[in-house]
């Protein structure tokens, strides 16, 4: 963009609970951004934080607004409508924008007026741990079993057809019944005009990007533009309480979740999910727990991908397979429902 242009004005979207551990680096990145910073609006809603999160994101000249719902989906929801921006960036308190024009980059693609929403991709840095990396490269084991070079901007290009091409973005053919792995999230932007969120959506974070996705609009994706991700250097029990809480959000007897009632997680994606797919997810914990077949997989992948993240791959799917059973066993025998008490 030159000088002579118009910025339009952009909202961040950040939803934060005791995030003090990571907020400041976040707010950091966008304050950072080579753009007119009385064009950026940064909007943190906050689930009743008891740390320091508030003060850090006053110091960048955040909005903080009251979160009553504390997860971090419906917060992303309630930021969202409180948002005044033209565009609305959805970015979690653990990521960082890394290129300085990252904004610029990213706004580029909806010069076309059929563009809906932009998104990045994820890049490891040196100093991170081997389990962000991984889940940076693959999201979690479960999620890469079921959906393949589906879950990663990066290996679109090996799943999706290529509907339109040009130096700055691509777009991919999409279809709801086989859609990605991409949440309003970790650096997702969306055109504010006419779009309106559905309220029962705001416990799934795969549920609006699908409703984009019928829509017929066209998503492009930023090859130039990346977010460091720093979601697990906190180390292995981090992963333990993050895998935990997605295995109990989708195990959970319930029907609904929170005050919308409508399934949440998982089974509320079912009908856009492909019988290839759901037999692949009744697959995965048996797979898991073998731990010869993840470590047979990861050799094959890591000789014909060359990702060495591979190497990791049988140990943390073994990881994975304990929290399962463990919370099937508590869930589906015991009959305990963990989300209860979240509640």
């Amino acid at each position: 963009m030159s000088k002579k242009e118009i910025y339009p004005k952009v909202s961040f979207a950040v939803a934060t609970f005791n995030s003090d551990w990571c907020l400041e680096d976040n707010l950091k990145s966008i304050r950072s951004q080579d753009y007119p910073q009385d064009e950026i609006e940064i909007i943190c809603a906050d689930g009743g934080s008891k740390d320091r999160t508030v003060e850090i994101a006053r110091k960048y000249k955040a909005k903080v607004i009251h979160n009553p719902l504390r997860l971090g989906e419906p917060g992303f929801a309630l930021a969202c409508e409180k948002a005044t921006g033209d565009f609305v960036v959805f970015v979690g308190v653990d990521n960082r924008l890394v290129e300085k024009d990252w904004l610029k980059r990213m706004l580029k693609p909806f010069s076309d007026p059929e563009v809906v929403a932009a998104f990045p991709h994820l890049a490891n840095r040196k100093e991170d741990t081997w389990l962000t990396k991984y889940v940076n490269t693959f999201t979690d084991p479960f999620g890469h079993f079921v959906y393949g070079y589906a879950d990663n901007p990066l290996t679109f290009h090996k799943y999706y057809k290529i509907k339109e091409k040009n130096k700055d973005w691509i777009v991919f053919y999409f279809k709801p019944e086989d859609h990605p792995v991409l949440a309003f999230d970790q650096g997702f932007t969306l055109r504010k005009k006419g779009y309106k969120r559905d309220r029962e959506t705001w416990y799934c974070d795969h549920l609006p990007m699908i409703d984009l996705i019928k829509t017929g609009k066209k998503f492009a994706y930023v090859p130039a533009a990346s977010n460091y991700h720093v979601t697990l250097n906190k180390g292995l029990k981090q992963f333990m309480r993050k895998h935990q809480w997605i295995v109990d959000y989708n195990l959970s007897s319930q029907e609904t979740f929170g005050p919308f009632k409508k399934p949440f997680g998982y089974k509320a994606r079912q009908q856009y999910t492909s019988f290839k797919r759901k037999l692949l997810g009744y697959v995965y914990p048996f797979y898991a727990i073998s731990f010869f077949l993840p470590l047979i997989r990861s050799w094959y992948k890591y000789i014909t991908d060359g990702e060495k993240e591979w190497l990791y791959h049988p140990f943390i799917c073994f990881i994975s397979a304990y929290i399962i059973w463990k919370e099937a066993f508590r869930v589906l025998i015991l009959r305990q429902d963990p989300l209860a008490e979240r509640q």
